[in-house]
């Protein structure tokens, strides 16, 4: 019988798909708004526990394109708290030493939004200690789509023989190329789904799905799913 791992070493990279704000919000009576702004906190808390853990990367769902279908005032919301983040998050994100990436088609964004979230991205592109990912207007099958269409192109114009096309072929045309694969994947909210979120790069990570709602989350839930993803034996389909 295969024997439990014991934990050895913090996940390189972990993902999360931070869901409840909203739910949050509601079953307090508080508006909507109030569950994102608290949600900005709890993404405070993961960062410290992802530094905390010895966490190389971080990649979370801010946004996703399905969520254009929700409610133009609480999308308005969104765009506005995710500008005035990006400002008022940099000094911290600086000082903790963290890189901040960005994947998705930001340009649906309006003009303040992405210039804030660029640069937030340029003021920590020489921090080392973290990356922090934002996944923002993301959609795992539109990336693999794009990745499939840039192939496409490539072979068409000559540039690549379609006979090397491979994962690896595949992989260098999607937003993070270099990124390693998410270890370990936390859903907060209960819900037990992985949303469209990085469909590719998912098929060996350990899913983890808590109960909360993303606004309560903190540091101590971090180092708690961290503790639980070093109790797990990983098999990559052996």
């Amino acid at each position: 019988m295969l024997q439990p791992a014991t934990v050895t070493e913090a996940p390189e990279h972990v993902a999360v798909i931070m869901d409840g704000n909203r739910r949050w919000a509601r079953d307090r009576g508080l508006p909507i708004a109030q569950g994102y702004r608290r949600g900005v906190v709890a993404l405070r808390e993961a960062v410290k526990g992802a530094i905390e853990a010895g966490v190389r990367r971080l990649t979370v769902y801010g946004f996703s394109t399905e969520n254009w279908t929700r409610d133009a005032r609480e999308v308005n919301v969104v765009m506005q708290l995710c500008a005035a983040c990006a400002r008022s998050e940099k000094p911290l994100l600086v000082a903790q030493g963290v890189r901040v990436e960005l994947i998705g088609d930001l340009e649906k964004f309006a003009f303040p939004v992405r210039a804030a979230l660029a640069d937030l991205a340029r003021s920590t592109a020489h921090n080392t200690r973290l990356t922090l990912t934002l996944a923002l207007n993301y959609s795992g099958r539109a990336e693999i789509l794009r990745a499939v269409r840039a192939i496409a192109a490539d072979v068409a114009a000559g540039r690549l023989d379609p006979s090397l096309v491979d994962e690896r072929a595949l992989r260098e045309r999607m937003y993070a190329p270099h990124a390693p694969d998410p270890d370990l994947l936390i859903r907060t909210g209960g819900d037990q789904r992985v949303s469209n979120f990085l469909l590719y790069q998912l098929a060996y990570t350990e899913l983890l799905t808590l109960p909360l709602m993303w606004p309560d989350f903190t540091a101590a839930d971090f180092t708690n799913a961290v503790a639980a993803f070093g109790e797990r034996r990983r098999r990559y389909g052996a």
